[in-house]
């Protein structure tokens, strides 16, 4: 006995035994009246009489990849193309080899939570988007009746607080760094730049005379586009420990190029284990490499007599706001290392209201 039905994406589905097993077969149309009038009277009956004659057969579930090449050939249309083969290649590394049949919602599962040690909760929602998407494929080919990766809930994620480093700490780092990296990290520590922003440094917004640093552009994931915000594009001040640093870059265009000449595209994978290396070299626990800005951030809020509004400014922050939000909590107690000979209501100040 054949019997229709409707699965969430709105198509009408059929289910039928066959060799003693249940199967699910899309019939790629809408649940309208009239495409379910047309199955009634001529899909079912021609699907009960293949079956009647033994003219329906089953073809065997195959590895997760299959079905993952071709859910990109669906995505090749979308700007977004080379993220979704990127995040594929990821979940292919993982269940690629595997057959779709044997993969059990624990298994995604798991490979989720695990996955939630290297990204934020947001990237792994979207890898169980992909994953999704790559099943409902094979569910779509009758190899699979559900799709394991539904449903999964991650546990409660806390943002973890990024610590700034110690004046040692980054004595350390930059006395150890090398090559490129040196150079970056001193202008991270030393300008406050975003990771973008400083990959996006050309030699030309390098001003040693009028000692400024132009944020003209940033760099995100190989594009080169324009910075963060309209506050974003601004003159960085070179202080006087940034200035050594300056003084011999390299003789391309771009302050960190790559073999084609153009900009690194990303602080990748290859980058943060060259950081994490050098983060152990030193013995100093392990962060983002972020926290070179917030390191700065932090240091001028506690030694420079710059006011917050000016700091802000050199930070590219919008507001104010940002930098209360995020970087007030390290600078408890500094209201009690003011000048206690301060004067706030002296006989001038009565007198000119009396």
């Amino acid at each position: 006995m054949v019997k229709m039905f409707r699965r969430y994406n709105g198509v009408l589905y059929l289910e039928y035994e066959l060799n003693g097993k249940k199967v699910q077969k899309s019939t790629k149309l809408q649940d309208t009246p009239q495409n379910r009038s047309l199955i009634k009277k001529e899909v079912i009956p021609s699907l009960q009489r293949k079956l009647l004659l033994g003219q329906v057969g089953r073809e065997k579930p195959k590895d997760f990849a299959y079905y993952s090449e071709l859910y990109l050939k669906e995505k090749t249309h979308l700007k977004t193309y080379k993220q979704f083969v990127r995040m594929t290649n990821i979940i292919n590394e993982a269940f690629g080899k595997v057959n779709v049949a044997e993969i059990k919602r624990p298994h995604v599962k798991k490979w989720a939570y695990e996955r939630l040690e290297i990204n934020s909760p947001k990237t792994v929602k979207e890898y169980l988007t992909v994953i999704r998407g790559i099943l409902d494929i094979a569910i779509e080919h009758e190899h699979i009746q559900n799709n394991v990766a539904r449903h999964i809930k991650l546990p409660q994620h806390k943002r973890a607080t990024i610590e700034p480093f110690t004046s040692y700490e980054v004595t350390q780092i930059l006395t150890k760094a090398n090559s490129w990296l040196r150079l970056y990290l001193a202008i991270g520590f030393y300008s406050g730049l975003r990771t973008g922003e400083i990959l996006g440094l050309m030699r030309s917004d390098i001003d040693l005379e009028a000692r400024v640093i132009h944020v003209r552009r940033n760099v995100t994931k190989g594009r080169i586009s324009t910075p963060k915000t309209k506050k974003s594009f601004r003159e960085v001040p070179i202080l006087d420990d940034l200035l050594p640093y300056l003084r011999a870059l390299p003789k391309s265009m771009w302050l960190f190029p790559s073999s084609d000449g153009h900009p690194i595209k990303s602080f990748g994978r290859y980058r943060r284990q060259q950081w994490r290396d050098l983060l152990n070299e030193c013995g100093i626990t392990y962060r983002k490499i972020y926290a070179t800005r917030h390191t700065f951030i932090v240091s001028m809020l506690k030694h420079s007599d710059l006011s917050i509004l000016e700091i802000a400014q050199i930070a590219g922050h919008s507001s104010t706001q940002m930098i209360v939000q995020h970087y007030g909590r390290f600078i408890k107690g500094e209201h009690l290392k003011i000048d206690r000979s301060i004067k706030l209501f002296t006989d001038k100040s009565a007198d000119s209201c009396a």
